[in-house]
């Protein structure tokens, strides 16, 4: 640009003495001129006219340069931005291979049988995303270790741009409700969810939605109206009830814009659920999971020998409600909360469900959890301002090949409790303490051990179905391990 610049500067300032001159000639007294002899007075005329061709001439070239350097402009902008290629696509991937061994006191045994221990493949997700044109994005996901094998996650396209509305949502993916739900199990602090995480939100679920945030990204809101009950792969056949609605919203009470290392992000969410067949089920694990697939006794297995996935065996629910017929709504109300200053992190979530049946009366169950981290090394737990959910953490001196970093280490710890009584609804309760350590290697791969004591008083459960109605108070550890990669 400096030498384009130059040229018309120095193109302008030839024209403007070549004018100078012109006037100059036009305006010389005649007595000046009275001692000229003619031949000199034809010369100073032709001088005249050349001098009129020759700015003439400078004026037309200094147009032509000002064409050239404008299509060197335009061909330059092009070259600096060029147009994305669509579609596009990006592939993306997780595992997490776990190692679980429970320890369990009579009552426990009593309670659930023997819990097995064991190891598996928790997650096991390819993935796909991208851009069909500039306002219509997608994603496809895979898991290859859930049950099904393979199962859908996530399965949706975005209609961005879309008014009001912000971006429009059409498939399948995690409702609008809770930090846990709408946060990636990727970043989540802890091997497992908070129990109310699987009794009380809504998660994946195929439907259509909306979600936006404000100019300033301190303000998110998400609605959406989905089919409940549906199975792994997303489909569900209900004529009697089968729909929900989900809403959150959110607001970062202050933010540190600079560095994002001091923050408090405060929401709320509401799950209406009208469930298919007026039946509705509450029920958790104690807040981690081991399992493997099955082949029933007397099914063949194929003629390479190797069993074919039928049935799930594993960590069993803790506490139950069972089937509740006759549960025509139920009403789940959120509130949560992250606190971040620094390497400190504190994150609460209380979730109340409001049942209404018409075969064991109304009731109201609930749950929470608090949970505090601090990073040994320096780091902050980032947020995604956009979404209102934890981001992936970002070690300040990664391991490398020849054991220059470390990585980053944190410290965490959780307290849960779940309460499935009320009335009628005979659930039992049941509370988790859980310590963890985290060593993110870098940030795609991140090493984890978790302790975790449960307390318990549930009636008698036997491979999902219950027992008896007289509660048994109860006591398990487990000692968790588990490695993850993502990319």
């Amino acid at each position: 640009m400096f030498y384009q610049r130059t040229i018309l500067c120095l193109g302008f300032f030839a024209n403007s003495i070549l004018a100078a001159s012109c006037v100059h000639a036009q305006l010389v007294p005649a007595s000046d001129l009275s001692f000229q002899q003619p031949n000199e007075m034809l010369v100073s005329e032709v001088d005249q006219n050349d001098l009129v061709m020759r700015m003439q001439a400078m004026e037309l070239q200094t147009h032509e340069l000002q064409e050239k350097i404008a299509k060197l402009e335009s061909t330059n902008k092009q070259k600096e931005v060029p147009k994305p290629k669509l579609p596009s696509v990006a592939i993306s991937g997780v595992f997490q291979a776990d190692g679980i061994a429970f320890n369990q006191d009579d009552a426990s045994r009593e309670a659930y049988g023997r819990v097995e221990s064991g190891a598996d493949f928790r997650r096991a997700r390819l993935g796909a995303k991208g851009a069909v044109t500039d306002r219509m994005d997608y994603f496809m996901q895979m898991d290859f270790a859930a049950f099904g094998r393979p199962t859908f996650t996530d399965l949706y396209v975005d209609f961005k741009d879309a008014g009001p509305l912000g971006t429009v949502r059409i498939g399948q993916w995690k409702q609008p409700f809770s930090l846990e739900v709408v946060s990636s199990f990727r970043y989540t602090t802890l091997m497992e969810r908070a129990g109310t995480f699987q009794a009380f939100t809504p998660f994946r679920h195929l439907g259509v939605g909306f979600y936006d945030h404000s100019e300033d990204l301190d303000w998110t809101w998400a609605a959406s109206y989905f089919r409940t009950g549906q199975d792994q792969f997303a489909g569900s056949l209900s004529t009697d009830g089968g729909n929900g609605l989900a809403g959150r919203i959110t607001h970062l009470l202050w933010h540190d814009n600079a560095a994002g290392e001091d923050y408090l992000h405060l929401g709320s969410g509401y799950f209406l659920n009208a469930p298919p067949n007026e039946r509705a089920r509450f029920r958790s694990i104690p807040e981690i999971y081991v399992g493997e697939f099955v082949v029933p006794s007397g099914e063949p297995i194929g003629t390479s020998g190797q069993a074919v996935p039928d049935v799930a065996n594993g960590t069993p629910f803790f506490v139950d409600t069972g089937v509740l017929a006759g549960t025509s709504l139920s009403q789940s109300f959120g509130t949560e909360a992250l606190w971040v200053r620094g390497p400190l992190s504190w994150q609460t979530e209380a979730i109340g469900t409001h049942v209404d049946t018409s075969t064991v009366g109304n009731g109201f169950l609930w749950g929470g959890y608090s949970q505090v981290g601090i990073f040994l090394t320096g780091e902050h737990r980032p947020y995604d301002r956009k979404a209102g959910a934890i981001d992936r953490v970002m070690p300040l001196n990664s391991l490398s090949k020849n054991c220059q970093g470390f990585g980053a280490w944190e410290v965490a710890a959780r307290w849960s409790y779940l309460d499935l009584t009320d009335n009628l609804i005979r659930g039992g309760d049941m509370q988790n303490i859980t310590l963890g350590l985290n060593w993110y290697v870098n940030p795609y791969c991140k090493c984890v051990v978790n302790y975790i004591h449960t307390w318990a008083e549930s009636r008698p459960i036997r491979n999902g179905s219950i027992q008896g109605n007289q509660f048994i108070a109860s006591e398990t550890d487990a000692w968790c391990m588990r490695a993850q990669l993502d990319f």
